[in-house]
C-alpha cells in the first residue's frame, strides 16, 4: 500500500468548531466535479501559488503557496498547517465537502502536472459511513488523523454518512512524508487493521447479475449503473479498477457501442491522461 496513517492528532474541539462553522459561509467551487458520479464535491483553496480564490484547481508553479482570503480565515486551521508541515514544500492545501451520499468515481491524480506530488489529509468531521480506498483496499480516515494517501494509484471515496465529509488535503512537492512534516512522529508504516473495512467476495451470481443490467442500460441510467457499480467497490471485494472492467462488460453485453467507447474514454480521462 502507498496509503498510510501518519499519525492520531488531538484536536482543539472549540477552535475547530469556530473554524467550520466560519466555513459554512465560504463561497466554494466544483472544480473536481467530474469525478463525482452522484451527489457533491465542493472545494475552495487555503494555500495555492497566488494567494487568490481564483485558482481553483491543481496546476504547476514555481514557488511554494500562499494562503488564500479563506485560508486566513481559518486561524486554527491554518495554525495546523503551519505546525504540521514544512510549508516551502507546500503547493496547495484545501477545505474539502462531500455531502451525504456522494461517492467519487475511481481515478488517479496528478497526471496533469510535471512534478512528482506528495498528499496528506486530515479529517476534520467524518464517521465510520464514509470509506477511502486505494485499488482493492477499503478503509476509514477517522477524524483528527492525519494521512498520506497516495493518489497516483486508482482511489475513490463513498460516503453512506448523513453528514457532510470535511478533509483538509495538502498537496507537496516531496518524496518522502519526512520531508514535509515539521513534527516529530514516525508514521505507521500500512493502514492499521481497525481502519480496513470487511468487504465479502462478489460471488459469480452476483457478478452475472450485474453484468445483466446490460439489458436495461441505456443513455438516461448510465450514470446511475456507474454509481452502483462504484458502491458496489465499498460493499464487496470488487477492485477500484474493475469498476470501468465491469461497466465495459455491461455496456458490450447490451450491444451499447456508443455507451461502452463512453466508458473506453472516461477510463483513460481517469486513470491515464488528461
Amino acid at each position: 500500500m502507498g496509503s498510510h496513517r501518519i499519525a492520531a492528532l488531538e484536536l482543539d474541539e472549540e477552535r475547530l468548531a469556530a473554524d467550520l462553522t466560519v466555513s459554512e459561509g465560504f463561497a466554494y467551487n466544483d472544480s473536481y466535479a467530474d469525478f463525482v458520479s452522484t451527489g457533491l464535491l465542493r472545494s475552495t483553496m487555503l494555500w495555492n501559488g497566488t494567494g487568490t480564490l481564483d485558482e481553483s484547481a491543481l496546476g504547476d508553479y514555481e514557488g511554494t503557496a500562499r494562503p488564500t482570503p479563506h485560508g486566513l480565515a481559518l486561524p486554527y486551521i491554518s495554525e495546523l498547517i503551519a505546525t504540521l508541515f514544512r510549508t516551502e514544500h507546500m503547493k496547495f492545501a484545501r477545505f474539502m465537502r462531500l455531502a451525504p451520499g456522494s461517492v467519487y468515481v475511481p481515478h488517479r491524480d496528478f497526471l496533469e502536472l510535471k512534478e512528482d506530488m506528495l498528499r496528506i489529509h486530515l479529517p476534520v468531521q467524518t464517521d465510520d459511513n464514509v470509506y477511502a480506498s486505494e485499488e482493492n483496499t477499503v478503509f476509514r480516515m477517522r477524524r483528527g488523523e492525519l494521512w498520506r494517501l497516495d493518489a497516483t494509484r486508482t482511489h475513490s471515496v463513498g460516503s453512506f454518512s448523513e453528514a457532510d465529509r470535511v478533509h483538509i488535503i495538502c498537496d507537496f512537492t516531496a518524496e518522502h512524508v519526512e520531508q514535509v512534516l515539521a513534527v516529530d512522529v514516525t508514521p505507521d508504516p500500512d493502514i492499521p487493521e481497525a481502519n480496513i473495512a470487511a468487504r465479502p467476495p462478489l460471488r459469480d451470481a452476483g457478478r452475472q447479475a450485474l453484468i445483466g443490467l446490460g439489458g436495461v442500460l441505456d443513455a438516461r441510467n448510465y450514470q446511475d449503473i456507474q454509481t452502483l457499480l462504484i458502491k458496489q467497490h465499498f460493499l464487496t471485494d470488487v477492485s477500484g479498477d474493475e469498476v470501468f472492467t465491469l461497466l465495459k462488460e455491461i455496456a458490450a453485453a447490451g450491444g451499447h457501442e456508443e455507451l461502452l467507447k463512453r466508458a473506453t474514454r472516461h477510463e483513460e480521462y481517469c486513470m491515464v491522461r488528461r
